[in-house]
């Protein structure tokens, strides 16, 4: 399987702080990666330099082996996808024309092709019946999932070689949400996605992911399949809590006991 998406020496200093140091890493399609990690360990900054929101402070980032600053723009965005932490305030538009931003790219919001893409992606997040009703009058976990539709419109047509980069999609979900978006990122990782997505739930991760990537200190710690990541004793120390280690349908759980 080809790597689709490489840092290189990533590093990133903000107000003199040593955000990320010298990562290296390699990110595979038909893969759901979660970054994890404690607060201030680097997984948004991490998320933000592979947008390109942020710049390096030294190495660089490739994909498909040529440089993420050598991509046209348009080429790129009709391949990469990026939903940030912060859900932004639309003004008063109805949900289906916020999801439409994600036809930007391709200008055919209004074509039959465009409007077939943003139906099927807000029934993608259980929000068909809700795409004539205005956003900034939605709870925030709705309006999280709307901007959840338009990066899976944006990547409508794409069948293997799509990016989809997400901070903590389902921080504003309630259980039965987190399951669905956690479930559809792993639906379209086996389309042949590269899906990297950063959570702040290991148990979710352990449930979904394919690999998981754990942070600490601006470095990577820990990486691999959640299991082998989760039972490894150095997951304590990085959190600073005793972990009890539980397995169900097939799965490994952590549930912290001090």
């Amino acid at each position: 399987m080809s790597i689709m998406l490489k840092t290189h020496h990533l590093s990133h200093r903000h107000d003199r702080r040593l955000c990320l140091d010298h990562i290296s890493v390699a990110f595979r399609p038909g893969q759901l990666c979660v970054i994890g990690g404690p607060n201030g360990s680097g997984k948004s900054t991490l998320i933000r330099l592979l947008s390109g929101e942020l710049r390096p402070s030294s190495g660089r980032i490739s994909l498909d082996g040529m440089d993420l600053r050598h991509w046209q723009p348009l080429r790129l965005a009709r391949r990469r996808a990026v939903l940030s932490q912060q859900v932004p305030n639309q003004p008063a538009w109805p949900v289906h024309q916020v999801v439409a931003l994600g036809r930007s790219p391709y200008t055919d919001e209004d074509t039959a092709y465009g409007q077939q893409a943003i139906a099927a992606a807000l029934d993608q997040v259980g929000l068909s019946d809700q795409h004539q009703a205005i956003y900034s009058r939605l709870s925030g976990g709705q309006r999280a999932r709307v901007q959840f539709a338009r990066s899976l419109c944006q990547l409508h047509e794409q069948s293997t070689d799509a990016l989809c980069l997400l901070d903590e999609p389902t921080a504003s979900l309630d259980p039965r949400w987190q399951h669905q978006t956690m479930q559809c990122l792993k639906d379209c990782a086996a389309r042949g996605w590269t899906v990297i997505c950063v959570l702040h739930d290991l148990n979710l991760a352990s449930r979904y992911a394919d690999r998981l990537l754990i942070l600490h200190d601006g470095d990577v710690a820990l990486d691999g399949a959640p299991e082998q990541v989760l039972d490894d004793p150095r997951i304590d120390r990085i959190y600073q809590l005793n972990f009890a280690r539980l397995r169900h349908d097939g799965h490994r759980y952590l549930h912290a006991v001090a």
